[in-house]
This record gives structure tokens, sequence and C-alpha cells, in this order.
């Protein structure tokens, strides 16, 4: 008889190296990162995941946009198959984590916090949508019965920079990036912690280099400029008229220049590079003190409440701190970034709770609750002074607005870097918004076909306080027109001789009469079928529905929309006007997707698709006209013609240093809430928004063909259009 004897018990782990697996269970174009390429691959400084974008096709190069300020969260941008970036959607588990226009993203998780991205580009599932471009989902990592964790230091310094070609030194950097994380069982087999800690410590010298009028050019001395200075105060304003005089020696004399003036000039240094006075350029370098300092944290707790319940809990956190030296002290000037000088505090979590529930073995569902939220208030490094009042300028630093403190903008144009003085017009401002997720979304397997639907509604909430013409503090344009005569050469000299003398060639403030605030209620619906048809032929079946529902203040009045048949300005919820301002509601936009994959052989794949995608309305301007946004502008006489001076209001008084602002003129607004433009506000441009407004859509197709090759690797070919609408 044969006896059996117990073998030795042992336990091994294999690793091995696959051919990466074919995709053939669905049809859409895209890329799955994983934990080792976050790991492993070169993602920059910053250390931001958006950067292996790069690496999906049909995706241009990340960027940066906009200033540090509005993105202190530091989310890069990508624009994919040719749409525009505002048409990417980007989600953290599920949860919506984007801005309401697409500009930004509202939290950029640290990367080795990441466990996966998935990117789809080209006909999505039909659970994903609010996309005409790529749509990308973050996974967190998570505890299990392990404990597992890391730390981690990145540094970039000085020593490792090279100076700019034009710059005269290097630029001091001093670039910190660590943290840590920890993932753990607080419950073996049923509950399960993560948790990650970063702090980013970014201290730099930004290097500046600008145009500034010379010394001599600012005693009156404007004998290096190649073109005649005229006196204004001769002759006729209109500029036509032979008795307006030169200077002789395009000499100013000095009890002719203005005493403001002189106060604005004694603010700013003298030039530090060499230039030819007869054409000023790139003449002051300043290395500017920058430091941001970021801490952020992320907490997921995975609960195992039994085999069939699952409940997955997230909260995450950043607070970005941004400062940026000005570039002549308070006085701000052409400084890095758009003169964006001061300091921007961003606070923002997002959070989200995941629950699922296999209700029989062919049945489950999910729900996602969530909510992305950020708070950016950015504020000029002189805000709060009244400088301006100090300078000798009435009117400007208003007691009942904290918005207008600071100094007053002053643009000499010409070759000069503007602004002069001042600060970026957008500053300061005030912005939040949230976005709350609600999905239900149930699976089902029936033979052959996997069924998946559900409903996800999103309540969107976007507040945004910013001037963006004259900024509330308002700025002073110097020309070369006030200094000239019809049909003579100009040059800087008549700029700097204009601002010398007082004879601004246009003025103005922004007035905040509203705070602007948008909000919305969008309802997606979704079925779809992954039928699995024979071993080789997969095919994915599926309906979306979008809602995006006409948009509403949160105050009355908030939304201002130009009817350029009636030409008249319409407030929504004043009077008659509804609230959404009448715009039509759309119920049709239905976008079907359709994928095949095929198994050609056991190392060849074909795959093609169709599929439609709808965005939400992509801009901030939306139903933002008078007088929710107004300004008071005060530009040169019918008389002058151009050369004479800016006035004010009354058409007569020049806007002088020494008139300052008039007190910003009321708004009335109607009962009716119907404003008919008179005066100065008829020759305005306003934004119109067709009451039939229809969303953008884009219809995108694709045919691809996936092979596996020898030494572990995958070729695609594929061919992907689109067109939008």
């Amino acid at each position: 008889n044969l006896q059996l004897q117990p073998g030795n018990i042992t336990e091994s782990v294999e690793v091995t190296a696959a051919a990466p697996l074919l995709q053939t269970d669905r049809a859409d174009v895209g890329r799955s990162i994983e934990t080792a390429a976050m790991a492993n691959l070169p993602m920059g400084a910053s250390r931001n995941f958006q950067t292996l974008l790069n690496l999906v096709p049909g995706t241009a190069p990340a960027t940066w946009q906009h200033s540090q300020f509005f993105n202190s969260g530091g989310s890069l941008q990508t624009e994919v198959n040719g749409q525009g970036r505002q048409g990417n959607s980007y989600q953290i588990e599920g949860i919506d984590d984007n801005e309401r226009t697409g500009l930004l993203q509202i939290l950029i998780p640290p990367a080795d916090a990441i466990q996966t991205v998935d990117v789809s580009t080209n006909n999505f599932n039909p659970e994903l949508g609010r996309a005409a471009g790529g749509v990308t989902n973050v996974i967190l990592k998570s505890g299990s019965n392990q404990v597992h964790g890391a730390a981690y230091e990145f540094l970039q310094n000085t020593d490792l920079d090279a100076r700019a070609f034009f710059n005269a030194a290097l630029g001091h950097v001093a670039y910190n990036y660590f943290g840590g994380n920890v993932g753990a069982p607080i419950k073996k087999n049923k509950l399960f912690i993560f948790a990650d800690y970063l702090r980013v410590e970014d201290h730099e010298a930004n290097t500046s280099l600008v145009t500034i009028p010379s010394l001599a050019s600012r005693t009156g001395d404007l004998s290096a400029a190649p073109t005649v200075i005229y006196d204004p105060t001769t002759g006729l304003q209109n500029g036509t008229d032979a008795g307006r005089t030169p200077f002789p020696g395009n000499q100013i004399p000095t009890t002719r220049i203005n005493g403001i003036s002189t106060k604005i000039l004694a603010l700013v240094p003298g030039p530090t590079q060499t230039f030819n006075p007869a054409s000023p350029s790139n003449n002051y370098f300043g290395a500017l003190p920058f430091a941001k300092t970021q801490n952020s944290f992320d907490v997921k707790i995975d609960y195992n409440i039994s085999d069939k319940d699952r409940l997955t809990g997230r909260f995450s956190y950043q607070r970005p701190v941004v400062f940026q030296a000005p570039l002549f002290g308070m006085a701000g000037g052409a400084g890095p970034g758009g003169a964006f000088m001061g300091t921007s505090v961003q606070k923002t979590y997002s959070v989200g709770i995941n629950y699922n529930r296999v209700i029989t073995p062919s049945l489950l569902t999910e729900v996602r609750l969530g909510v992305a939220h950020y708070n950016n208030q950015a504020l000029p490094s002189d805000f709060g002074t009244n400088d301006a009042t100090a300078l000798g300028i009435p009117g400007v630093n208003l007691a009942s607005d904290p918005f207008t403190s600071g100094i007053v903008g002053i643009n000499l144009n010409g070759p000069f870097s503007n602004p002069f003085i001042g600060y970026s017009a957008s500053l300061p401002w005030d912005r939040a918004e949230a976005n709350i997720d609600m999905v239900n979304s149930w699976t089902k397997v029936m033979s052959n076909h996997t069924f998946k639907w559900g409903v996800d509604i999103r309540r969107v909430r976007d507040d945004l306080l910013q001037d963006q013409t004259y900024s509330p503090r308002g700025i002073y344009n110097f020309g070369t027109s006030q200094t000239s005569i019809v049909g003579a050469a100009t040059s800087w000299g008549n700029d700097m001789a204009s601002f010398l003398l007082d004879q601004p060639s246009s003025a103005g403030r922004d007035l905040d009469t509203y705070f602007p605030a948008y909000r919305d209620t969008w309802i997606f619906a979704f079925g779809g079928d992954t039928w699995q048809v024979s071993p080789k032929l997969t095919l994915n079946l599926g309906l979306r529905w979008e809602y995006y529902g006409p948009a509403t203040p949160h105050f009355p009045g908030g939304f201002s929309n130009y009817d350029p048949y009636s030409n008249t300005l319409v407030l929504a919820g004043i009077g008659s006007n509804p609230s959404n301002l009448g715009m039509a509601a759309h119920y049709k936009h239905f976008a079907p997707r359709f994928g095949l994959s095929y198994r050609l052989t056991e190392k060849t794949v074909l795959r093609a698709g169709f599929g439609m995608s709808y965005t939400p309305f992509q801009d901030n301007t939306y139903a933002y006209n008078f007088p929710v946004r107004a300004n008071n502008a005060y530009n040169t006489s019918a008389t002058g013609n151009g050369y004479g001076p800016a006035v004010l209001g009354d058409g007569v008084t020049p806007a002088t240093f020494a008139a300052g602002f008039p007190a910003p003129v009321p708004i009335v607004i109607p009962s009716s809430g119907i404003i008919t433009p008179t005066g100065t506000l008829a020759s305005s441009n306003f934004d119109v928004i067709p009451k039939d407004f229809n969303n953008t859509y884009v219809e995108s197709w694709n045919l691809a063909v996936q092979r596996a090759l020898p030494g572990h690797f995958t070729l695609d070919v594929a061919y992907v259009g689109n067109h939008g609408v």
C-alpha cells in the first residue's frame, strides 16, 4: 500500500515580471498610473502627480497657469486631444475636485499618498462626464493588516541652479518638500487607517528686470528723448494749434514739475543697470523675497463592516500661504508675476464618504458623499494703509471700503514697465468655492452582461469678489498725446513729461457694489452594459444624461445680463425678473457611448469607440455686467480730441493728482430691475448670455490596436478624433 507522508509546511512569496495586460474589457483610451510610477518617475520640484499626465497619449505637456496667488495650490493644466484645459475633469476617489470653470483644481494630493491615477481621454465609460477632454480619478492609499510607512524629503537650492542669461545675478532658491505617511490596522481585518503629512517650504529671491525713468528725466531733463516735448498749457488742448510750443531743449523747469509726481518718484530707486538714455530698457534689476509655505495632510479610514458592507471615509486638508515682496517697497511696482505682490492665504479641504453594499452575489450598490471647498484671500502688501492719501491724492482711500486702501496705481506707458507704482488691478480678492457631491450607482451581473446605472447630483457654489479693470484703489495712465501735437512723432519723453506735469490721459477706479455669488445644480444620470459577447469580443454600451440647471445668484441683483434687442441690463431677482434670468433649461443633453474590444490573437487586441460629452459654463464672467461690476472712468473730453488731460465726471475738471477721485457715483437700482444704459454707460462693453444658451459638447471616436511585445512591453497604435460644438 502506498503511504502518504506529511510534507514540510512552508510559505513562499514569488515575484515575477509579466507583460502588461492587454486592455480587453473596455474601449476607452487612457492610462492607469500606479504607485511604482509615482515612486520612480521624475515629477519636478513640486512633486505634482499631474506631470505624469504627460505620459498619457493625446495630452499636451502639463503647464503652470495663473499667478502664485490664484494658483497657490499648485495645480498644473494640460490639453487633451486638442480640447481646452477647462474641458478636463479631476476627481479624488470619485469626488469632484474642479473649480467651477475648470481653470484649476481645488486640491492636489501629495504624490506619496496616491495609490493609483486613472486617466481616460476618449470615449469614457457612461458614469464619467462633465468633460470634453480627459477624466482623471485619484485613489489614495489605504491601511492594511501590516504597519507600513515612509518618510521623505526632496531638496532644490541655489547651488543646483544656473543664472538666467539676461539676469545680473542668480536668484536665491531654497526649496524643501518633506513629510511622511503611515498605514496600519486599528482592528485587524476590520478597521484600517492611512495618514500622511506634507510640508513645503519654498524660499526664493525672484528676479525682476524692468525699465524705469532715468534720474535725469525725473528732474525734467528730457534732452535724451528723440522727440519734441510740447508744453500742454500753450495753444489749444486738442493738439492741432500751432500755438502749442515746445519746451526749449526738452527741458521742463523744475518749478513746473508737479509736487505729487516728485513724491511718487522719491519712492522709486534709480537705475542699477547700464542703458541707452535715448532708448531706456531693462535698467533696473531686483531680487525680491518670495516665500511659500504649505501644510497638508490626509486621513483615510477603511472599515469592513461585514463581508457585504464596506465603508471608507477620507479627509484632506491644505493651507498654502504665499508671500511675494513688492519691487519698490510698499509702493509696489512692476514686480514678478504681473505685479501680484503681497500675501495670499488659502484654506482647502476635500472630504469623501464611500459606502459599498453587496446585496446579492450579483448585485451591489455604492453611495458617495463628498465636499470640496477652498477659500482664497489675496491682499497687496500695503493693504490697510492710506498711502494714496499720504501722497496728497484725495478720495482714493475710503474708510467705508477696505479694498480701496493702499497706494494708487501709476502707468507711464511707452517702454516703461507697468505699473510704475502700485499693484495688479486684480488685487485684493476674496474667493470661495464649494462642490457638494451625492452619487448612487448600482451594478448587476446577469449571465454575460454587467449592467451599471446611477445618479450623480452636484451643488456648485462660487463666490468671487475681485476687480480687474482699474482696481478699487484706481489708476492713472500717462501717455504721449498730452505733451505732443497732431502728426508729431512721440517717444518715452512725452510719456514722462505728461507724468511730471500731471497730465493723465485717463484715470478710473473699480466699484464693489455686489459680492458676486454663483449657485447652480447639476444632475447626471447614466446607464451602461458591458456585454461579453464571446471570449474574443466585448461590447461597451451606455447612455449618459446631463442637466446643467440655469444658474442663480445668491443675492437678488447678483446677476446682470445684457439684452441686445431692448438695449437694457436685466438684474436677476429684482422686480419681475426671474432669479435665473429666464435662461432656458435643457433636458436633452444625452450622451451615448459605444465601444468594442476584439481579441484578434492572444497578443493583439483591436478597440474602437464613439462617445459624446458635455461641459459646464467655463468662464468667470457669467452675467457680471454693470452694476454687479462697475467703475468710474475718466477720459479726455470731446473737445480735447485725445490731446487734453483726462477730466472728471463733470466733463470739465482735470483729473489731476490734487483733484483726486470724487466720491463713488452711487448706483441707483430701479425697482423694475431694468437699467437702460445712458451717458458714458452707453459706450461700455457688456457680456451677453443668450437665454437659450446650450452647453458645449464634443463627439469623439477612436480606433486602436494594442500588441504585446517581447520584453514585457505593449505597443499601442491609436487614431483619436473629435468634433466640438
